[in-house]
């Protein structure tokens, strides 16, 4: 059985997502929600992603789960995978992206404040977490973590085919669906596709309908002995 989990929205951490469900109505993950979805079998597994980014700490504790996890992930970015978004899908053993789709990578950044010991202490970290992150894009693609530590400063956006070509994704996307340029509300491409389906199947039944009433009319007939019953 595969399992497909949403990365959709902010990525954040278990104690903060309620209070961006409940009082502020945002969409987020955290890592409970990704863990708690991980088949306890071993299935594969299919994320998709669709996100701006969010804290470290939780998009690495989720990239380190898929890494452990004994099936096969698959991370599919479907839109964007911004910032902490991209740490998610480095814990997949392969990652697709969508035609279209973008990938961005940058520093890490904090709100810190306070004296200069304090400033020093939080540059300091944040240091250390870039490091940190680029040793990720580092054990995805076999290229220096300075090599992404240098996009990183740069804050690099990537296409499907920059992004393939650096190694932080493994191939594109081959959607059997049309690319759409407009203004306004699209309906989706998947729900076309199932009310078709649904229709050809109604067209099926009504077809069956004449046969279905003539053999009612012949049992009937043979029920009242006469020769039809209309």
């Amino acid at each position: 059985m595969k399992v497909t989990i949403k990365i959709n929205g902010a990525i954040t951490n278990d104690d903060d997502a309620p209070i961006y469900r409940d009082w502020f109505g945002q969409a987020v993950v955290s890592p409970s929600d990704v863990i708690g979805s991980l088949p306890a079998d071993g299935s594969d597994v299919t994320l998709e992603i669709t996100s701006n980014g969010g804290e470290v700490d939780p998009a690495t504790e989720i990239c380190n789960a898929l890494r452990s996890y004994q099936g096969n992930v698959t991370a599919k970015v479907m839109s964007n995978a911004y910032s902490a978004a991209t740490i998610v899908a480095m814990g997949a053993n392969k990652v697709q992206m969508a035609p279209g789709a973008k990938m961005m990578i940058h520093r890490a950044s904090s709100d810190a404040s306070g004296n200069s010991h304090e400033m020093d202490a939080a540059s300091g970290m944040l240091q250390t977490t870039d490091s940190a992150i680029a040793s990720l894009y580092s054990a995805k693609t076999g290229k220096p973590a300075d090599d992404f530590l240098a996009l990183m400063d740069k804050e690099t956006w990537l296409d499907a085919d920059q992004a393939i070509e650096l190694g932080l994704a493994d191939e594109k996307l081959d959607f059997d669906a049309p690319i759409v340029n407009a203004v306004g509300p699209i309906i989706s491409h998947q729900a076309v596709q199932r009310i078709k389906n649904l229709k050809i199947e109604n067209d099926k039944l009504r077809g069956q309908l004449p046969k279905q009433n003539d053999l009612l009319n012949k049992k009937l007939a043979i029920f009242y002995g006469k020769k039809e019953v209309q």
